[in-house]
């Protein structure tokens, strides 16, 4: 590209300051260096552009992008840098810029390092001046890798961002709990735990004085919002750990909850995803109730009376069947009723100190943990197999996959019965009996998730039947409805 001669060359600063602390030169003495440089060469600067903070191995800048684009477009002929590698410390990126620039029929300067560009060993110079940037670029990151990675092998997280309920201690590098807010995060799984919903905490959370970090991902408002509160009870970083690379790894810091609330919260959690809509609902059982047909019921006000009822999905939708609407007073009645009679079957056990064999629903912890350790075995020797190339790739993937999902499964079933050891729940039936009409509907409706099955019902009239199990025992069947 030719361009017109209009007089003193135009030229444009481009100044970056480096995230790096020892190469972190200020802005103010770049572009004093490049207006001088500019006076001596006698071109007319009229621009000046600046990437403050932003490191040099991403061309994601805003100022660069637009530097580039005034020597594309003809609005400047010089781009004036206080070092080259203030332009780019990424060799692709040096020398696409560079090419752009020569083909508009541009060039590219340096106020503290000059060279002519214009002869073979000017570009060999710059050349090797952009290569050593390159260099100096991987040398700092392998510092920083290295120091992330030894600070993991301490216990520690590899960075100090802050989170929350905790303050970091600059002089040893390491978090510790915080006073004020450390007690609110300990509260905030105590309360998850005891049936709140998030949305629950949220409010509790934003009429108290405690405001979310940056760490965890902050809303416009700086106020708490779910997505805020879930990923910092999720961290597990109150319960002693941090995440690594998707890996969670136990740290030296001091955890503020127990490691039997810490699985207790990832069991419930897990349970919660799946049926989240239904944590905010005023009805006892949503979430929690069936229809004969195997559908589900929805909760609403139906009927010219506008009566609170529970609807079968299949009837209303599909029209599988007639009917589909059973009262909430019906279906609730026949659970208060349930939980009565095992009350009372618990106290005549205690009486004759000789109470039933509590079942579990599914593997025993020792169980799930011998089926994980010959999982996670199965893994390493087909990598290894994979590695010294005894098995093809396609295989190694579909047998990979697979057995990752089995983990995966395998995990929550061993959560599940490490939370049946922690906390065997048909003995606290009667303190819930005792508590049913002062606890929120969201408590009822947890602790129930963690006694029964999800409730049968067959809408029928005059009177629809009503099928509750607990978990320990087999899951109610239309056979087994209670007239």
């Amino acid at each position: 590209m030719t361009r017109p001669n209009t007089g003193k060359p135009r030229a444009v600063l481009y100044l970056r300051q480096s995230v790096a602390r020892e190469e972190s030169i200020s802005l103010e003495l770049q572009e004093t260096a490049g207006r001088d440089y500019a006076a001596k060469q006698g071109y007319r600067v009229v621009g000046v552009e600046s990437d403050p903070g932003i490191s040099g191995r991403t061309w994601k800048r805003p100022a660069v992008q637009r530097v580039m684009h005034m020597v594309e477009a003809g609005e400047a002929d010089v781009i004036i840098l206080w070092k080259w590698s203030r332009l780019s410390r990424s060799r692709m990126d040096w020398a696409v810029a560079a090419d752009r620039v020569d083909q508009a029929g541009g060039r590219i300067e340096s106020a503290t390092e000059p060279l002519d560009v214009s002869t073979s060993t000017g570009r060999l110079a710059r050349g090797m001046l952009t290569e050593f940037a390159a260099f100096e670029s991987e040398r700092i990151g392998d510092v920083w890798k290295e120091s992330h990675e030894r600070r993991v092998r301490a216990g520690k997280p590899a960075n100090g961002k802050p989170r929350f309920g905790y303050t970091y201690d600059a002089v040893t590098k390491a978090f510790r709990p915080d006073p004020v807010s450390g007690p609110v995060l300990a509260e905030m799984y105590r309360r998850y735990l005891a049936g709140e919903s998030v949305y629950s905490l949220v409010g509790w959370l934003n009429d108290g004085p405690t405001r979310p970090v940056q760490g965890y991902g902050v809303s416009v408002d700086g106020m708490w919002s779910a997505r805020t509160v879930r990923r910092m009870l999720d961290s597990g970083f109150a319960a002693g750990y941090f995440t690594h690379r998707g890996e969670l790894i136990e740290g030296i810091h001091e955890p503020l909850i127990t490691a039997d609330e810490w699985t207790e919260y990832q069991a419930r959690r897990a349970t919660r995803r799946v049926r989240r809509s239904s944590e905010r609902s005023p009805y006892l059982l949503s979430g929690l109730i069936r229809c004969w047909c195997g559908a589900t019921m929805n909760a609403g006000l139906f009927g010219s009376q506008r009566t609170a009822k529970y609807r079968c999905k299949a009837a209303g939708e599909k029209r599988l069947h007639t009917g589909g609407y059973v009262t909430t007073t019906v279906v609730e009645a026949a659970v208060l009723g349930w939980l009565q009679a095992v009350a009372t079957d618990l106290e005549a056990a205690a009486k004759d100190q000789a109470p039933p064999p509590l079942q579990t629903k599914g593997p025993s912890e020792a169980q799930a943990r011998r089926k994980l350790v010959k999982l996670q075995a199965r893994l390493e020797t087909l990598t290894t197999r994979y590695a010294d190339d005894e098995i093809p790739r396609e295989m190694y993937d579909r047998v990979r996959i697979k057995t990752q999902a089995e983990i995966a499964e395998t995990e929550t079933v061993f959560r599940d019965a490490q939370v049946e050891q922690i906390r065997p729940m048909r003995v606290v039936i009667p303190d819930l009996l005792r508590e049913w009409d002062s606890l929120p509907i969201e408590a009822r409706r947890d602790m129930l998730s963690r006694l029964i099955h999800p409730v049968v019902v067959r809408p029928m009239r005059p009177r629809s039947e009503v099928a509750v199990a607990g978990l320990w025992e087999a899951a109610p069947s239309v056979g087994e409805f209670r007239t």
